[in-house]
Parts: C-alpha cells; sequence; structure tokens
C-alpha cells in the first residue's frame, strides 16, 4: 500500500474510534431531550406555517412562533 493509503485508514480508523468512544459516554436523556425538542419545534414550525396561511401572512405569527419555540426551550 501507498503511505497515503495508510495514512488515510488510520485516520478513518482514529475517527470511528472517537466517534463510538463519544457514543459510550452520550447520556441518553440529553439524546431524548434533543429529539424531544426538535419535535416541539417541528410542532411550532406547523403552527406558525398555518396561522400566516389563515391570517394571510399577519405578523401576529411570528410572536405566536417565538413564544412556541420558547416553550419548546424550556421543557
Amino acid at each position: 500500500m501507498h503511505s497515503e493509503t495508510l495514512i488515510a485508514a488510520a485516520g478513518l480508523f482514529v475517527i470511528t474510534a472517537l466517534t463510538a468512544i463519544a457514543l459510550l459516554f452520550t447520556d441518553a436523556n440529553v439524546s431524548c431531550a434533543f429529539a424531544q425538542g426538535n419535535a416541539c419545534a417541528s410542532s411550532c414550525r406547523s403552527a406558525y406555517n398555518d396561522c400566516r396561511i389563515s391570517t394571510k401572512g399577519s405578523s401576529s405569527c411570528d410572536a405566536q412562533y417565538q413564544a412556541c419555540l420558547r416553550s419548546c426551550v424550556k421543557h
């Protein structure tokens, strides 16, 4: 093998090993909270889009959207 190939393979191995170690030490609660926060934010975006459509682009939707996102962060 060429030395460049060996270096690339070693680099890939190191990255894979570090990723595996990081996954072992990741707190499941953090992952769960992130997933729940993501679902909450998605719900806020959906409500925001519905508001913008039903009010024909009212700026009041922006305030509701921000309040919704803040509630996602608090939970």
